[in-house]
């Protein structure tokens, strides 16, 4: 079971290679510049992973990105929420 921590846009290099590398049984959060997914809700990695990905809420608020990832009930989570999910996965993979 890996975290997988997605730093890149969605339609970038490094979010193809994170799609490929999933498995059934891992999870993505998606920060910084991948909160911008907020405005794809019809990027393929929503249906791909339902309930196993996230975007970080203080990144989403940072872009005025909140209220859009609401809008279409995107899952999120606030930091505690990250913390959480790094101590339920064995292993973590950064994304750049």
């Amino acid at each position: 079971m890996i975290l997988h921590i997605l730093t890149k846009a969605p339609h970038s290099h490094a979010a193809d290679q994170m799609q490929q590398a999933v498995g059934k049984q891992d999870a993505i959060i998606l920060i910084e510049e991948a909160v911008n997914a907020a405005y794809e809700a019809d990027w393929a990695a929503w249906q791909c992973y339902q309930s196993r990905i996230f975007l970080l809420y203080e990144d989403l608020a940072a872009r005025g990105l909140a209220s859009l990832a609401a809008h279409y009930h995107l899952p999120t989570l606030e930091m505690e929420g990250f913390v959480a999910l790094t101590e339920q996965y064995e292993k973590s993979v950064t994304w750049y």
